[in-house]
């Protein structure tokens, strides 16, 4: 990412990383229902996960999104704020999803990234850039440890995660100028940030 002082595009602050998921869900469902049970289904998935001794039922929640799909989070999750608990979690699978699918990609964009603001490095897991397999089974601890540990510190992490990638995104689209590059970056800028403040919330006992 160029100096403050470059030409660079400046990033913007859109809704979610990826909009068109949601948009591809059919039918508007009554605002009040579909808010009681995002939140309803939120904390019932994350207090069932909690208190269970099985490791197989973490490893089940841990695949969620892989194996029925993003579109029925979709559905429940994301409409709802970022500083709400559906909210946070729909970015939070969101952001993992395209991290196993595209590994190799989101490696490319951490290193650029983490040459710019080395510093978050540290608060993502990463002393050095990582291979796909580490970013990958980093992004698997950090969701597992949404739901079995610290979820203010596993939503901090995976802000820092997408706010390193956001920067390399926009380092690579300063080498090589295009709009969708740019696009990325302001889109993952600003799921870094959102996951960064429902960690905030979740550590004030604020994520609702």
């Amino acid at each position: 990412m160029s100096s403050p002082g470059s030409s660079s595009p400046r990033f913007r602050r859109p809704a979610s990383l990826f909009p068109s998921t949601a948009e591809a869900i059919p039918g508007d469902p009554d605002p009040s229902t579909s808010t009681d049970l995002a939140h309803d289904s939120a904390q019932a998935l994350l207090d069932g996960v909690f208190h269970s001794s099985d490791p197989e039922v973490v490893e089940r929640v841990l695949r969620l999104a892989a194996q029925d799909g993003l579109s029925d989070l979709a559905a429940l999750w994301s409409g709802s704020p970022a500083s709400t608990l559906p909210g946070a979690l729909w970015r939070l699978y969101v952001l993992h999803t395209w991290v196993q699918h595209s590994g190799e990609d989101v490696v490319h964009r951490y290193r650029a990234g983490s040459r710019t603001i080395p510093g978050l490095r540290y608060l993502s897991g990463f002393a050095e850039p990582p291979d796909v397999q580490q970013v990958q089974r980093t992004m698997d601890d950090i969701l597992r440890g949404a739901f079995t540990g610290d979820l203010a510190l596993a939503l901090t992490r995976a802000g820092a995660v997408a706010t390193i990638v956001a920067h390399g995104t926009a380092q690579l689209a300063d080498e090589d100028p295009g709009p969708q590059r740019t696009r990325q970056a302001e889109r993952l800028l600003s799921t870094g940030e959102e996951l960064a403040m429902a960690g905030r919330h979740a550590e004030a006992g604020r994520l609702d």
